[in-house]
């Protein structure tokens, strides 16, 4: 029982050990930045800068996160494989942000057919645009809908910091829709990517390449 116990406690420091890059929170922070200027409402109308804004922010932070991983996390650390218990958990997530994905894309799609749709635009922006209580009850909707879907996220994944880059990714939803100034979630996307880089530095200098990768990369 004891070996079994002390298994698990090891397992979960190597998984939790994956995060050590902060790659993972450097991705986030720049998601959030990506929502800053889709979820603006001009008071020319939207335009399609905003969806270019998030697509090309999401784009790139997931090229940072994955040539991250391929390039300098896996030939520091190597390959780690998991139990079935952990696998189960992977499934587990991944449904729940399959539905978090299919709700975010038809978010996206309702504002693009708000682009093409004069009519439909106008009741999006008369209910984004209301009076203080409405907008605060949609910002406060909207909040509750990115901070727990994260917060699961994180508990799934072992991901501790993940509990503080969800509070911050909430508020950044909360403060956007209420305000509707790009700065908040400017503010708080930085929030998550410095600390994020602060741990890419010191996971650089903690685990500098096996002298047969350097030797490999040098020839």
């Amino acid at each position: 029982m004891s070996q079994n116990f002390d298994l698990k406690v090891i397992e979960r420091k190597a998984f939790r050990s994956t995060y050590q890059d902060g790659l993972w929170d450097i991705n986030l922070g720049l998601i959030v930045i990506g929502m800053a200027m889709f979820v603006f409402r001009p008071e020319e109308g939207y335009s399609a800068l905003n969806f270019l804004w998030l697509m090309v922010t999401c784009l790139v932070a997931n090229l940072i996160f994955w040539a991250g991983k391929k390039f300098i996390t896996v030939p520091r650390m190597g390959q780690v494989r998991f139990g079935e218990i952990r696998k189960q958990k992977a499934r587990t997530l991944a449904i729940i942000m399959a539905v978090f994905i299919l709700v975010q894309g038809g978010i996206v799609l309702l504002t693009a057919l708000g682009w093409k749709n004069p009519d439909l635009a106008a009741k999006i922006n008369s209910v984004l645009n209301a009076g203080n209580m409405e907008r605060l009850a949609v910002a406060t909707v909207g909040s509750l809908f990115v901070g727990p879907s994260f917060i699961l996220v994180a508990y799934f994944n072992d991901f501790l910091r993940g509990y503080y880059i969800a509070i911050l990714m909430a508020l950044a939803v909360f403060m956007m829709i209420l305000f509707n100034q790009p700065i908040y979630p400017l503010i708080l996307g930085g929030l998550i990517v410095v600390p994020g880089l602060v741990l890419f530095v010191q996971f650089l200098r903690q685990h500098p390449l096996p002298p047969h990768e350097v030797g490999h990369g040098n020839s």
